[in-house]
């Protein structure tokens, strides 16, 4: 159930990111045929989940033409690179603290090795 819960927000955010695209680019190219909308609806299915472009396009969208708060637009399309580095300090973290107890364990190893040798 999780799943499904997290797949339809997943689409919901994709559905706003999508059009802030469209109409980011509907603002650049200053495009009024319907026809020409529909070409950029399409083009903006690709361009908005382009790295950087397309996070950068849809703040411009939902800025400008949907006159949201910059800090809400930026949260709406750079909340995967906030997890992502969050998940990446927190791991790394953790691998330091890790690598740190095995070491220790490798070096008490070692060195019950060297004193069979000796023995």
């Amino acid at each position: 159930m999780p799943f499904f819960i997290v797949l339809f927000f997943y689409i919901l955010i994709s559905i706003y990111q999508i059009s802030a695209v469209a109409d980011a680019l509907k603002l650049i190219f200053m495009v009024e045929s319907t026809f020409l909308e529909g070409v950029l609806f399409i083009i903006s299915l690709f361009l908005t989940f382009t790295p950087f472009l397309g996070p950068i396009l849809g703040i411009i969208g939902a800025t400008f033409v949907w006159e949201w708060n910059i800090l809400f637009s930026a949260l709406l399309f750079f909340w995967p690179y906030l997890l992502g580095f969050l998940f990446f300090s927190l791991r790394k973290k953790s691998l330091r603290s890790h690598n740190s107890n095995s070491r220790a364990s490798d070096i008490e190893d070692a060195e019950i090795i060297e004193e069979d040798k000796f023995k």
